[in-house]
């Protein structure tokens, strides 16, 4: 089973070496070549004298020949640069043979990783037969061994006299190595003992033409992030200046639609005051239709559609039913009982009654004619 407890021990320079050759396949060789990427090498081995060329790619293998260091040797070099000026373009790896070099494989504590290179230059005598001032070396951490806070490291060594001599007598004769290393496979470079003295300038235009394509590309990321989000904001802000608008026209709308219903509901009160409520002449025509000729009033109230009335009839008790046969009032009664007014024989009374509107019926209109 995998344990998860375990920290995952990661290369990020080895991944993104791989991942980057990966990629390569994906661009134009012209287009590789100008940005400086490479997907193939000419390895060079230095054997009894003479120079051995390979031109390796990732699919292919080729063998240049062998070269003497010398006229001969550049003459020969140099027409097979005019046979094919492409490999003038390649890059180059000086391999060193296992009796041209040291390698051996140490392990130190895990808090040297952090300046290893001085470390390793302050142990190389303990570590190697040679003093520091005496060889060219290269280390890498190849695996860290958490348990034991120790990491191993690839050590290489090579003599500074002797790496000299092959590389001043290989420049001397036409070729510039890129790298010295001992590895064969150019995507896995173990070690760079090439000294920093015999590093070949690059150019300045490939350089800035590198930082401009970094910039624009950078530039073109910058753009595909901000651009959708610039417009997306444009959207929103035209869709809040719409929608405010609406907003605006809503508002009016329903205020509006507010005055109509209040308008409407003040029709419609006066409307329904009207047809309930009596009305005030009517009820005094009405009153006076029923009272008798020879009755008399001498008071009379009348508030909120209920009528008192306050006077002498020679028969109070008969106005009763002089008031119910009107359909203007209904619910009528003596309020308090009836006297007699020994002055001149007539009846003292006070009637309530229930003031209707006559004008409207509350039963609804029917069709003249139902059976159409």
């Amino acid at each position: 089973m995998v344990d998860f407890s375990k920290p995952i021990d990661l290369d990020v320079q080895a991944f993104l070496r791989w991942w980057g050759s990966e990629l390569a396949f994906l661009v134009p060789e012209r287009l590789r070549r100008l940005l400086g990427g490479r997907t193939s090498w000419i390895f060079l081995t230095w054997r009894a004298d003479m120079l051995e060329a390979v031109h390796r790619t990732a699919g292919s293998e080729r063998r240049l020949g062998s070269f003497t260091l010398d006229e001969a040797g550049r003459e020969a070099w140099r027409r097979l640069l005019e046979a094919e000026p492409e490999l003038a373009e390649v890059r180059m790896v000086f391999r060193l043979l296992p009796d041209q070099c040291m390698t051996r494989v140490v392990k130190l504590p895990l808090a040297t990783e952090e300046n290893l290179q001085q470390v390793i230059a302050f142990e190389l005598d303990r570590l190697t037969p040679f003093k520091p001032d005496q060889v060219y070396f290269g280390a890498r951490v190849i695996e860290r061994l958490k348990a034991a806070g120790q990491i191993r490291v690839d050590l290489a060594v090579v003599p500074k006299d002797r790496l000299d001599l092959m590389l001043e007598s290989m420049i001397a004769s036409g070729w510039q190595p890129d790298y010295v290393d001992v590895s064969e496979d150019p995507y896995k470079r173990s070690h760079q003992l090439l000294p920093e003295r015999f590093l070949m300038k690059k150019s300045r235009w490939n350089r800035w033409l590198n930082f401009g394509l970094a910039g624009l590309a950078v530039g073109l990321l910058l753009a595909l992030l901000i651009v959708p989000v610039w417009k997306k904001s444009q959207w929103v802000e035209q869709l809040e200046a719409e929608v405010r608008k609406a907003g605006k026209a809503a508002k009016e709308v329903e205020a509006l639609r507010q005055e109509a219903e209040q308008m409407a509901h003040e029709m419609g009160y006066l409307a329904q005051k009207k047809r309930k409520d009596p009305i005030v002449l009517d009820v005094l025509n009405e009153l006076s239709k029923v009272m008798p000729d020879d009755t008399w009033l001498n008071g009379l109230q009348y508030k909120d559609g209920h009528l008192v009335v306050q006077g002498q009839s020679p028969s109070a008790s008969s106005l009763i039913a002089r008031m119910e046969t009107s359909e203007e009032f209904k619910n009528t009664s003596f309020v308090s009982p009836v006297t007699k007014d020994v002055s001149n024989g007539l009846e003292r009374f006070q009637i309530a009654s229930d003031a209707v509107n006559g004008r409207f019926s509350e039963a609804p209109a029917q069709p003249e004619n139902p059976g159409q």
